[in-house]
């Protein structure tokens, strides 16, 4: 009997082999022989190579948007906005977004999702900032700090650091929360 696996197998194999190969080690034959399938599977399920990664990235590029969503990114303080976008950075598959950042760098197609990516984490985390903070250029100092860390520890990473994420978003949490306006 034949196996039957859905479109989300499919994209979890998928960001698994970009974190572990990269993606010039992504293709229809790793990814059915990983989930145990025949290139048929594959076939009905995205039609071509391009229809699987453009569902990758489509998949991927909300993947971060069904993440807040879930956990109520906006329904509460600016604080606890701050806290649900550190776990959101915890939860993050550092080392395949390193795949992607390079394959965007080689397809012009990949390079706009992840653009569309950055802006809406640069919009996202500057609202959660701002609400700290309350000032625009501090705002948009750490901002760009908090996502060049983020992509720096995915590079570094990819190169094979294994440094801990987590006292570094500790410590730029800590950062935002030095930065808090004063209410009077």
């Amino acid at each position: 009997m034949a196996r039957l696996v859905s479109k989300e197998q499919y994209f979890d194999q998928g960001l698994d082999v970009l974190a572990h190969a990269g993606f010039k080690g992504l293709n229809i034959g790793v990814l059915c022989r990983a989930l145990g399938v025949t290139s048929g599977s594959f076939y009905h399920h995205f039609g071509s190579w391009r229809g699987f990664v453009d569902a990758l990235l489509a998949y991927w590029e909300g993947d971060q948007v069904r993440r807040l969503r879930e956990m109520e990114f906006g329904s509460g303080t600016a604080e606890s906005d701050v806290e649900k976008l550190r776990e959101l950075t915890l939860g993050l598959h550092h080392r395949a977004e390193a795949a992607i950042r390079a394959w965007g760098a080689n397809d012009s197609a990949v390079g706009a999702v992840l653009r569309r990516v950055d802006d809406d984490r640069r919009k996202t985390v500057g609202k959660a900032i701002y609400g700290v903070v309350g000032e625009r250029t501090v705002t948009t100092h750490l901002t760009s700090l908090g996502l060049a860390m983020v992509v720096g520890y995915q590079q570094l990473s990819a190169a094979g650091h294994a440094d801990d994420i987590a006292p570094l978003v500790d410590e730029f949490v800590r950062l935002v929360h030095s930065h808090a306006r004063v209410v009077a």
